[in-house]
């Protein structure tokens, strides 16, 4: 998980609105409210020429994606030209559109904000002590940890056994992106969690 620097999102598309191509954001993973906005690239008020969306659209209940494009972008594909493995599914269309009802209010947006700084600080705290650093936005962080202490799916392995679930990724880097709807307290108690389970060093 890459936190993009400030500006670079903008710095993309400038360029790509000189040269008359599309801007794609990828937010399967970072989109629909985890990272504090509704989408990530609003951190930067970039606004793409097509968005992917998956994951989070399905509310946890359903396989769904979604591509959003204005209307002369997607309409260069005709019927029947393109098909899709989660397309056309009415139970997956209408629990996407309950899930995007539910963002219109800004809460889940407000708590990602708001609890994102409950999940910073608690990596910071960690910092030195089993982890060697991270990324973070909203509601979900790239953590590196060190590799003395195994692999990232070592390390999400022994946090499955005490009930935390992460994702490993790359080397010994796990993936943190707790629900939307998690506490204040349960996030610090998973973080103190991780803490025990780094301090076993087995």
């Amino acid at each position: 998980m890459i936190v993009p620097d400030d500006g670079y999102l903008a710095g993309v598309r400038e360029p790509t609105r000189r040269a008359g191509c599309l801007f794609i954001a990828d937010e399967i993973q970072s989109g629909l409210g985890r990272t504090g906005r509704t989408l990530a690239v609003e951190h930067e008020s970039v606004v793409p020429d097509v968005v992917l969306l998956g994951k989070a659209l399905g509310g946890g209940i359903v396989p769904v994606s979604a591509v959003v494009a204005r209307r002369e972008v997607l309409e260069v594909l005709r019927p029947g030209e393109h098909g899709s493995t989660f397309g056309g599914n009415p139970l997956a269309a209408a629990v996407g559109t309950a899930v995007v009802e539910l963002l219109e209010t800004g809460e889940f947006q407000r708590r990602a904000a708001e609890l994102g700084v409950v999940l910073r600080e608690g990596l910071e705290s960690l910092l030195g002590a089993g982890v060697v650093g991270f990324r973070a936005r909203g509601l979900w962080a790239g953590v590196d940890v060190d590799p003395a202490l195994g692999t990232g799916r070592e390390i999400s392995e022994r946090l499955m056994r005490e009930g935390v679930l992460v994702k490993d990724t790359h080397g010994s880097t796990i993936r943190l992106a707790p629900p939307l709807t998690i506490t204040a307290e349960e996030l610090q108690g998973a973080l103190r969690t991780v803490g025990k389970v780094l301090a076993r060093r087995v």
